[in-house]
């Protein structure tokens, strides 16, 4: 049995723990960025990293092709295809399948800052951040989920991480006729109307 003052000690620090949370979130769109919660792990883990200035200059969006998947299986795929580093991508965005809908997931190319090894291109692969969404975007649309982690993920590297003028492309338009990629239901014109 709880006791009157302890019950009511506990639902007090849970309105203030509520409210903290809430002001905490207000400062995120008062500051101008309301970002999802996926991206704070990736600034936390970021603002470890030793990021060399200017080596990034592009920032290429795709789709895994799959219905589902996380960066784990596509780890172990792309190891599997001979690939020494594993994950092609730099970040994998989930769709709830198996991984959280709109989970960013950070990908050993990115922790140790190694080239990406998501496009037909050795030299876009050596400037290029790979950003794979779960999903076969000729088939299915991506989530609204994914949509704003990726808008927030683009925007964080491009404004807090990589800092110089980088460029926003897709697969396809690294590889014009070896893909469709990110698919016909990725919002192309719409990231390049915000991202350039």
């Amino acid at each position: 049995m709880i006791s009157k003052h302890n019950r009511r000690t506990f639902l007090i620090g849970l309105a203030l723990l509520g409210s903290s949370v809430a002001l905490r979130g207000a400062a995120k769109t008062i500051a101008g960025r309301s970002r999802p919660a996926a991206l704070d792990r990736v600034a936390a883990t970021t603002r470890a990293l030793t990021i060399v200035p200017d080596r990034w200059k592009i920032i290429v969006g795709h789709h895994s092709g799959t219905a589902v998947g996380n960066a784990a299986i596509f780890d172990r795929y792309h190891r599997s295809h001979g690939m020494e580093h594993g994950l092609a991508y730099h970040f994998v965005i989930g769709n709830g399948s198996r991984s959280g809908d709109g989970e960013i997931e950070i990908g050993g190319r990115w922790l140790k800052q190694f080239a990406g090894g998501h496009v037909h291109d050795e030299a876009v692969n050596q400037v290029g951040i790979g950003i794979c969404c779960v999903g076969n975007f000729e088939e299915t649309q991506p989530t609204p989920g994914q949509l704003r982690s990726f808008i927030a993920l683009v925007e964080y590297l491009k404004a807090d991480v990589v800092k110089t003028p980088v460029r926003f492309a897709v697969h396809r338009e690294i590889n014009p006729g070896r893909t469709v990629c990110p698919g016909r239901n990725f919002p192309i014109a719409a990231m390049h109307a915000r991202f350039g």
